[in-house]
């Protein structure tokens, strides 16, 4: 029998079926009217993935810089001093059956460095991070965290792309993909390995997962060749080359036009042509000997035990200044001896690491007005370079 009034409403079934129907057409609609195949007006974008694309808010932040210390700081010896460790330095433990890797849980360690309180907010910094200490009112503390690996590979899926699991993009990906490149001339999301090594778990760190290949991560190096295969062979001029790209171009629309839905196609060609403008833009980009001197004392160029890693974040800062969306460097590479993840010897370790990553941090977070050349407007090079995001884990 039916019911008149019961019949106005969705049972349970009905309501998902609409919902995943309507948020797949919403995902429709926005790719046609990216490719331009609705009435509307196309936009000018079209066509151009990496184009820039207004956000639905008034964005706060231009750019991302994310400082990734690999291995993962011992943030109780760095910025969140556990004072119970003092009063019971030295008295054992009993963990039972959850003591992670190791069989013998030990006993209970006071962290070996000494401990002030810094800036208005009064936030708890060791001594290790001197120079950082003094920028501590400019430092959002997020203390909260939740993991579901503490394994290195896993772990550093899951922070770059929200699943332990690999395959989905990461989150330079998508922040590309929701807003673009402010320059068409550079990759939009660039990735810098540290110099000493490979990253764990390798490129899906920066993969773009489901998402169009236009959209993972481009490493750039530090050194004389930053970005591999970008310079043209001696005898092979510009104009030749041009020849070249327009007939693989070719080529490759023509082959791609046979297999429709083939998104590899598509970052193919356009990454051949991305790479013809990195010729031009990218040496002026990456030289820091265009930096006053006092710019390069501010990011430890002087000392070399900092000059790598200062290296890394000033290229970082250079990059989004000409519109690059989002940098991630990676500090420490997966030999253990090299990176933060202190297995022994804590001390000796996280001062090491301390030495070379505090003075470019601090120097990233210093008002630019007061020490770099005036190449762009004050207030938007603020706006550009003193917001980006940090993590340290």
């Amino acid at each position: 029998m039916n019911d008149p009034v019961r019949s106005t409403y969705f049972d349970r079934r009905a309501f998902l079926r609409n919902t995943g129907n309507g948020c797949g057409l919403l995902a429709l609609a926005s790719m046609l009217r990216d490719q331009g195949a609705l009435r509307a007006q196309p936009p000018a974008n079209a066509g151009n993935p990496l184009a820039p694309r207004p956000g639905h808010f008034a964005p706060k932040a231009l750019a991302v810089i994310w400082l990734h210390m690999h291995g993962s700081p011992s943030t109780i010896d760095l910025y969140d001093p556990k004072h119970e460790l003092d009063r019971r330095h030295g008295t054992a433990m009993n963990l039972g059956s959850n003591v992670g890797f190791f069989r013998d849980s030990g006993t209970v360690m006071r962290s070996p460095f000494r401990f002030a309180r810094h800036g208005q907010c009064g936030a708890w910094f060791s001594e290790v991070l001197p120079n950082i200490a003094r920028h501590a009112d400019d430092i959002a503390f997020l203390k909260g965290m939740h993991v579901h690996s503490n394994n290195h590979g896993p772990a550093l899926n899951e922070i770059n792309t929200g699943l332990t699991r690999v395959g989905f993009p990461s989150v330079g990906s998508w922040v590309t993909y929701g807003l673009g490149s402010e320059n068409q001339n550079l990759p939009g999301f660039v990735i810098m390995p540290d110099p000493r090594g490979s990253i764990e778990g390798g490129p899906f760190s920066w993969s773009s997962g489901f998402l169009p290949g236009g959209f993972q991560g481009t490493p750039i190096r530090t050194g004389p060749n930053p970005i591999l295969h970008v310079r043209p062979l001696p005898d092979v001029g510009l104009q030749r080359q041009r020849a070249q790209l327009d007939l693989a171009a070719a080529l490759n629309r023509q082959h791609a036009e046979q297999l429709p839905g083939e998104s590899d196609l598509q970052t193919r060609i356009e990454s051949f042509e991305l790479v013809y403008r990195l010729q031009m833009a990218a040496p002026d980009a990456l030289d820091i000997a265009q930096e006053t001197q006092a710019v390069r004392r501010l990011y430890g160029l002087e000392d070399e035990v900092s000059r790598p890693y200062g290296t890394q974040v000033l290229l970082a800062r250079r990059l989004i200044e000409r519109g690059v969306r989002f940098v991630q460097i990676y500090g420490g590479p997966q030999i253990d001896t090299d990176r933060w993840d202190a297995h022994a010897d804590l001390n000796r370790n996280h001062r090491t690491r301390g030495r070379e990553t505090d003075v470019a941090v601090a120097g990233l977070l210093t008002r630019p007005e007061a020490t770099w050349p005036v190449r762009f407007n004050a207030r938007d090079l603020g706006r550009r370079v003193r917001t980006p995001a940090h993590h340290a884990g």
